[in-house]
């Protein structure tokens, strides 16, 4: 596996929200996730409920992780790598960020849905500990997958 030397990944800022709403669009043509317009990443980089995490490399966004806090918890919405830059890591990379993040905050589990085609998200999140919860026939079927934070200590390390 190739990797990017010099990625670094931290928290979005608005002058990154252009790059990520065109990465989002760019990545939904696929219909693996949902296509944020820059006004509504610009509204979430914003709040406080959500939590944004942007891979960089130099300036340029190769990948973005949108989440937020729910029930003590972080809810993983959506992920996304351009194209010509995934199985290099950086998917990984964001998620382990975010679990990371989700220690810090003190929640109590890291959770999200994933399309059952996905099988590329399906591997990430199970390969990082992450358990299958739910299935749902809605939307072609997808999967509920969590991971209690107590176990997600050691993936940080």
């Amino acid at each position: 596996m190739k990797r990017i030397i010099g990625l670094r990944v931290q928290k979005a800022t608005r002058k990154d929200v252009y790059q990520i709403a065109e990465l989002s669009s760019e990545v939904a043509k696929e219909g693996i996730i949902k296509e944020f317009k820059t006004e509504e990443v610009s509204e979430l980089i914003s709040s406080e409920k959500y939590y944004i995490a942007a891979a960089k490399h130099d300036e340029e966004i190769l990948g973005y992780t949108i989440s937020t806090y729910s029930w003590g918890k972080l809810h993983i919405l959506d992920t996304a790598v351009k194209r010509d830059k995934r199985g290099m890591g950086i998917g990984k990379i964001l998620i382990k960020h975010l679990i990371s993040h989700a220690i810090e905050k003190g929640l109590l589990e890291v959770y999200c849905e994933v399309l059952a085609k996905n099988i590329p998200a399906l591997n990430l999140f199970t390969g990082l500990g992450f358990r299958f919860k739910i299935f749902s026939t809605l939307l072609g079927g997808f999967y509920g997958l969590y991971l209690p934070i107590k176990k997600s200590n050691e993936l940080i390390k």
